[in-house]
């Protein structure tokens, strides 16, 4: 940051973007508490309120597709503006609802309008900042998501047992609005005419192909999607990590979720303070060693001296913060990597893969269940050996120079 009131500027564009980040966080945490009272009300089963929360993945998932070209395009503003408002239409038709597909059609615009805000805030961000001031924001930028999953439960609980369901939903819509006033005072188009794309939409949609035929970004990408789909692996196994294998109560579990994603804030922490000394390529690569070697002896623990709940939890807590040093240098290495005009395109590519790589993972650690912790360990680990492989692979590959959609040649360093 070159100035005390560059800095200034930085801080809230930062918090606003990071808060639009969470969207898709706080969509679905928010809402878990007040599973069994939307079951009641609107007469579903268990199986049928799964259902909504993939139906609201899937709708994130297919709105990152169109969101990045449709930004490279039209500008980020714009864009970004018509998902949060999507987001707060499609809450307020949730809190409405009174049957199930109504709840199902409302979830699923609100992962579409949640998709705008995975996407958009990595191309702001590439616009204004270079360096390694884009792996600094990225760290940043993942920090404050990271509130997310410490406050949306207790505040969802509390929504839930003083108003009831719909009242979560009315949050979501009225959270949705201030962020959208604060983007409007915020966040500038960063984004100039000058530089925006010119092909047709279809003809981007369809060229997205050509980003997996440059060498060093397609193994970017998928390094950030292996280290991103760890993350996920802890997330949907926490529960039954320390709720069925070790036993503890809500209550614990809860606080035991603040405390790693605490740690998680205080590794995002570390890694902006190595950023002064170290490049971003040194930090991702100690950091998958670090994440790696803590999975082995998390695995070892558990299998060979059969370790309780402190010593696991402890060696979790760091893999997690570990995994913050590799995480916000990933994607900005793969950001860095985009085509000027085309850093939308390349952050939607990017979503999509940590999505799919995420939901692969979510389904192997299903059918690899066997009541132990063995799956979840080991599919933490082979995600950082993955995302290790493949930028290493990355780092193999020489210069390139690729032709992105408007014609133009791009020199990839």
């Amino acid at each position: 940051m070159n100035s005390d009131g560059h800095r200034t500027r930085t801080r809230p564009l930062i918090v606003v973007l990071g808060v639009i980040t969470a969207f898709d966080a706080m969509a679905i945490d928010l809402y878990l508490p007040g599973f069994r009272d939307i079951e009641r009300s609107l007469g579903a089963n268990p199986g049928t309120m799964q259902t909504s929360l993939s139906v609201f993945v899937g709708g994130a998932a297919i709105g990152q597709l169109f969101y990045g070209p449709v930004t490279d395009r039209f500008g980020r503003r714009g864009p970004l503006a018509f998902g949060i408002l999507l987001f707060v239409l499609a809450s307020v038709l949730a809190a409405l609802s009174q049957n199930m597909a109504m709840f199902m059609v409302a979830r699923a615009l609100q992962g579409l309008g949640a998709a705008a805000g995975l996407v958009i805030p990595r191309a702001i961000i590439t616009d204004r900042y270079q360096g390694r001031e884009v792996a600094k924001l990225f760290s940043a930028l993942l920090q404050v998501m990271m509130i997310a999953p410490i406050v949306a439960p207790p505040i969802g609980g509390l929504l839930v047992a003083e108003m009831g369901w719909r009242a979560i939903f009315w949050f979501l819509a009225l959270f949705g609005a201030a962020s959208l006033v604060a983007l409007l005072k915020i966040v500038p188009e960063t984004l100039e005419s000058s530089r925006r794309a010119t092909a047709g939409l279809r003809v981007t949609l369809l060229d997205y192909a050509g980003l997996f035929r440059r060498g060093r970004l397609t193994w970017l990408t998928l390094s950030s999607a292996f280290a991103m789909a760890g993350l996920f692996a802890y997330i949907g196994s926490s529960s039954f990590v320390f709720v069925d294998h070790f036993g503890l109560p809500p209550t614990i579990y809860s606080l035991v979720l603040a405390g790693i994603a605490l740690g998680m804030v205080i590794g995002g922490q570390i890694n902006v303070l190595l950023l002064s000394r170290w490049t971003e390529p040194q930090i991702l690569v100690f950091g998958l060693l670090l994440h790696a070697a803590c999975c082995v002896a998390l695995l070892i623990a558990t299998l060979a001296m059969g370790a309780g709940v402190y010593v696991a939890g402890a060696l979790i807590f760091l893999a997690m913060a570990s995994l913050m040093l590799v995480v916000g240098n990933g994607i900005a290495l793969v950001m860095k990597s985009a085509p000027t005009s085309h850093a939308g395109s390349v952050s939607s590519l990017l979503g999509i893969l940590q999505y799919a790589f995420a939901g692969a993972t979510g389904v192997a650690l299903a059918l690899a269940y066997d009541a132990t912790l063995t799956p979840f360990i080991t599919a933490m680990l082979l995600c950082a050996v993955g995302a290790l492989i493949a930028f290493v692979v990355a780092t193999r590959l020489t210069a390139e120079t690729a032709t992105p959609f408007d014609g133009r040649t791009v020199e990839y360093p």
